[in-house]
């Protein structure tokens, strides 16, 4: 995907990690039936399943928006140097993460906000860096945006939310030491950023997730974290991913925001979806169906 123009936001990617063999289907959906695959052979392939594999293509990755007033960063990968002994994808990496943001024209220094979608390994890694051996702001001018939810559900401390042995560390590594430096916010319900960015609760995937929402000049867009991991969702929306903690929460969510899509002509802009990284979704009878764009 090139930068793209929705509206008055200028939109670009940052890609920490292509996952171009694929996750074995059963291993990410587990419901994932292959006569789904026989039946969209040609919309699925070479898009977001290989070929020669049969694996689900991901990406890992940030997407970035700039406005008049501000430079947003949606998720933040996995992070470099994070020990995650439960998470091998994620264990103690060191890619050119910052590159890949300064190839979009953006210094750690430039963001003035940060939406973490929610707080799995994979979507707030980058919040923090190792200096001197201390975890520190990446960002250090920008407000990281969490949802007060989620943040209670990984905090060690609640004992009320379940604690997925793959985030293991990642509270502490990741977002404690950004709330002790001041510079989180913890949302509740909907907030607008301004008048074109609303950020809206999307619980299901994990108890506090939000989307952000883009209506700007005629122009709308979902920017979905993990609503879906993988584009066979959208046919099947009922297939939840492995990592869903509210199954039945989570496929009302999904519906939901694929007719918000439909019903707004609102491009499709999750966390994990392989080149061009978005879809346009469509009414297919009473599913979905997609072109990528």
């Amino acid at each position: 995907m090139t930068a793209r123009r929705i509206g008055n936001v200028n939109v670009d990617i940052a890609i920490e990690m292509p996952i171009d063999d694929g996750f074995p289907p059963e291993m990410l959906v587990p419901d994932f039936d292959p006569a789904v695959l026989a039946a969209n052979r040609d919309l699925l392939i070479p898009f977001c399943i290989n070929a020669n594999t049969n694996g689900f293509k991901l990406s890992i990755h940030t997407w970035i928006l700039k406005t008049e007033h501000h430079t947003i960063l949606i998720d933040t990968c996995n992070g470099n140097h994070k020990d995650r002994p439960d998470f091998p994808l994620s264990h103690q990496l060191n890619l050119p993460y910052l590159e890949k943001l300064a190839a979009a024209g953006v210094r750690p220094e430039d963001v003035d906000m940060v939406l973490c979608t929610h707080l799995h390994v994979d979507h707030c890694g980058w919040n923090t860096r190792l200096d001197n051996g201390r975890w520190v702001p990446t960002f250090p001018n920008a407000k990281y945006l969490f949802s007060r939810k989620e943040y209670e559900q990984w905090d060690p401390k609640n004992t009320d939310y379940p604690k997925q042995p793959f985030n293991t560390n990642v509270f502490d590594d990741s977002v404690l030491p950004v709330v002790e430096a001041g510079r989180a916010v913890l949302l509740e319900g909907a907030h607008a950023i301004d008048d074109e960015l609303m950020i809206e609760p999307a619980p299901g995937h994990t108890y506090g997730q939000v989307v952000l929402k883009v209506d700007s000049r005629g122009e709308r867009a979902l920017f979905s974290g993990d609503m879906m991991h993988h584009a066979v969702q959208i046919l099947r929306p009922e297939w939840n991913s492995g990592f869903c903690d509210l199954p039945e929460l989570a496929r009302e969510t999904r519906r939901k925001l694929l007719e918000h899509c439909v019903e707004k002509n609102a491009l499709l802009l999750p966390a994990h979806f392989p080149p061009p990284h978005a879809v346009r979704v469509k009414a297919a009878g009473g599913n979905f169906t997609f072109t990528p764009e």
